[in-house]
């Protein structure tokens, strides 16, 4: 295995660095206690090895460089389950897995990391590989709303896989790497953190069953599944007031494959109500609305069109994704993704973050995902709510935009309709 190099801090009871160490690794021959690094900075060893007292993921106290061994940036780990029933989707008493997210330790995230790794289809690769039986199981339980399982599979590591610093390629032994063979473990790691958190059973065994009638309290599914992971849970409500995720969130200690995944407490809070959920049975079929007064604009055959305005700021977002307090507001379109949240594209092409971390939008970009909350009419990326930019753009000046805190203007930015 190959490893970058890592310094790691050594935290003392009060929370403070009080000393550096460098990582060493158990020499399962000489019976020797090995450091990692050799003249060049890196290591070989065998794979997937690492030593036993790394920290967790997140919790050093000074910045740890990406390593085979230490999953940086995206320290906190999220097994993400859904509950569909309209249309039903997975076994009638299973929620489906949907991913293993690697969120950064400030509870945004990053997405499609590296292009050079994407696959064309999960399913061709685990069948080059002979997994037969990870296939059914992913078949049984890994499930896409919208059908077509291997393009949701393909999607998760496309735009998480490629995030986990711990399962690059360049972390196995290139003696005997075959291609792909990270791929295969992202998607058996992903399927075995899921086979140990059975939320559906859980639940049922606190009484708390699919049911068209049966309502249940915030407070007894909270208590019931933070009881048996042992933390907070966040979990998630439909408009209907009816349980469709659950968020399982964790710190890791080493790498992906072989490392322990901690219990760690939901990072946002559960978006139900305190009373009146219920867990509908997956052949539910719920009414159809009779309130036209719905929030935010109307989607259109193409999207949702409208403006992009820094909340209390002059000036609009252009087409290029660039800010601008000249001229005219150009227009946007938010194109519901296949596996949520939405795309969005201006004139100049689709729009997404570019190497510098900043919106762009042009024939060269890939369409990215964006959340839109309808009610505030704000758009969000990757998990916040914030904009940033190094300064407010005067005259014919235009100026970058970024998601999170990364500038001396903060905003939030909000879609016009049209």
């Amino acid at each position: 295995m190959l490893f970058n190099k890592l310094v790691i801090p050594l935290v003392s009871a009060a929370g403070q660095a009080s000393a550096y160490y460098l990582p060493s690794y158990f020499h399962e021959v000489t019976g020797q206690q090995l450091p990692l690094f050799v003249g060049d900075g890196s290591l070989r060893a065998t794979e997937h090895s690492c030593p036993i007292d790394l920290p967790l993921s997140c919790t050093n106290t000074s910045e740890v460089g990406d390593s085979c061994c230490f999953e940086y940036p995206g320290g906190v780990l999220l097994q993400t389950q859904f509950w569909d029933y309209y249309p039903p989707v997975g076994p009638d008493d299973m929620f489906t897995l949907h991913g293993l997210w690697p969120d950064l330790c400030n509870g945004q995230y990053e997405q499609f990391c590296d292009d050079s790794s994407n696959i064309d289809s999960a399913q061709a690769v685990l069948e080059s590989f002979g997994e037969t039986e990870l296939l059914e199981k992913m078949n049984r339980v890994w499930k896409n709303f919208n059908g077509h399982d291997d393009d949701l599979w393909t999607h998760e590591f496309n735009k998480h896989g490629t995030c986990m610093s711990t399962i690059k390629s360049s972390c196995y032994d290139q003696s005997t790497y075959k291609k792909n063979q990270n791929v295969v473990d992202f998607y058996k790691k992903t399927v075995e953190i899921f086979e140990t958190l059975p939320t559906a059973k859980w639940l049922a065994e606190n009484g708390i069953v699919p049911s068209e009638e049966q309502t249940y309290t915030k407070q007894q599914i909270s208590d019931t599944l933070n009881a048996r992971f042992g933390q907070p849970v966040y979990f998630k409500c439909n408009r209907f007031n009816a349980l469709q995720e659950v968020w399982y969130f964790h710190h890791l200690q080493g790498s992906i494959l072989t490392g322990d995944f901690v219990p760690i407490p939901a990072m946002m809070n559960s978006g139900c109500p305190e009373t009146g959920i219920k867990l509908l049975p997956k052949n539910f079929k719920p009414p159809t609305p009779t309130d036209p007064h719905q929030p935010g604009p109307k989607p259109t055959g193409d999207g949702m069109r409208g403006f992009l305005k820094p909340k209390g700021q002059p000036g609009c977002i252009i087409s290029t994704g660039r800010w601008y307090s000249s001229g005219t507001c150009a227009g946007f379109t938010l194109v519901k993704a296949p596996f949520g949240g939405y795309n969005m594209k201006s004139s100049k092409g689709w729009c997404g973050i570019n190497s510098d971390g900043d919106l762009e939008c042009s024939r060269v970009m890939k369409a990215m995902q964006f959340a839109y909350d309808k009610e505030d009419g704000y758009l969000t990326y990757g998990g916040t709510y914030r904009w940033s930019a190094d300064d407010v753009p005067k005259a014919w000046k235009q100026v970058p935009i970024r998601p999170g805190y990364g500038g001396t203007v903060e905003f939030k930015l909000h879609f016009e309709a049209q």
